[in-house]
């Protein structure tokens, strides 16, 4: 699809004028064909209501209770060692039609995308001496939480290179804003995908260049993708800043 963000502002507005001011998100596409997925992938897209608000057209908000962090981290544990492995989104939307009560997979990703969901499952192992298996899993699972103090005061960060792994492949990029980029290409992958690792640089197509050298022996046909064992990714997470 090739459509700019003025021509998908237009569409809002006339529909928006149809329907005596207000659109909904899900009406929208409907109406239009524009795919979400697509929308969500634009570097322009910051969420539906901030369009509307930038069109000055109603918003709606609604206010979800939060499910207990505690509840989440808890209940995915269970899962795991029930499942006896790390669970995939299949999984956890199985766990969700069995029991209306298991945190729902939205809830879920965004603790995961954070980073900090296999750190919380390996703090609750350790506090209750319970779910030994997931926290076993946890640990092959954790991804470290980013850290640019090492770099020093004169070194300015302009982008950054970054390790996805996705089922069995690794993926080695750039970009100046990595939680994104992430969003957008567990969106593109048909396997679940992980963040594992993200290096600060002030070079980021020159720093990219190197990993992908480095690991040209190992790269899969003419992509971004790798085959890394285990030393591999360690040594790529080993960088704080290059």
């Amino acid at each position: 699809m090739n459509m700019t963000k003025d021509a998908v502002m237009q569409r809002i507005r006339n529909l928006a004028a149809d329907r005596g001011g207000h659109v909904g998100f899900d009406t929208f596409v409907k109406e239009t064909g524009i795919k979400d997925k697509w929308l969500r992938r634009q570097e322009w897209w910051t969420g539906w209501n901030s369009l509307l608000a930038e069109l000055g057209l109603e918003t709606r908000k609604f206010s979800v209770p939060r499910t207990p962090e505690h509840s989440i981290v808890q209940a995915v544990a269970a899962l795991i060692e029930r499942e006896g492995r790390w669970p995939t989104e299949d999984d956890l939307v199985r766990a969700r039609k069995r029991d209306g009560s298991f945190p729902s997979l939205g809830v879920i990703r965004r603790l995961r995308s954070s980073g900090r969901l296999a750190a919380l499952i390996i703090k609750l192992g350790e506090a209750s001496g319970q779910f030994p298996k997931a926290s076993d899993l946890a640990r092959q699972h954790q991804t470290p939480v980013e850290d640019t103090a090492d770099a020093r005061p004169d070194e300015k960060v302009k982008g950054y290179v970054y390790l996805l792994r996705s089922g069995r492949r690794y993926k080695i990029g750039k970009s100046t804003d990595p939680s994104r980029r992430y969003r957008e290409v567990r969106l593109e992958l048909p396997e679940e995908t992980h963040q594992v690792h993200t290096i600060p640089t002030d070079d980021p197509t020159g720093i990219e260049g190197y990993w992908q050298k480095r690991f040209d022996g190992k790269r899969i046909r003419n992509t971004e993708f790798f085959e890394l064992d285990a030393s591999d990714v360690q040594a790529f997470k080993r960088r704080k800043y290059q």
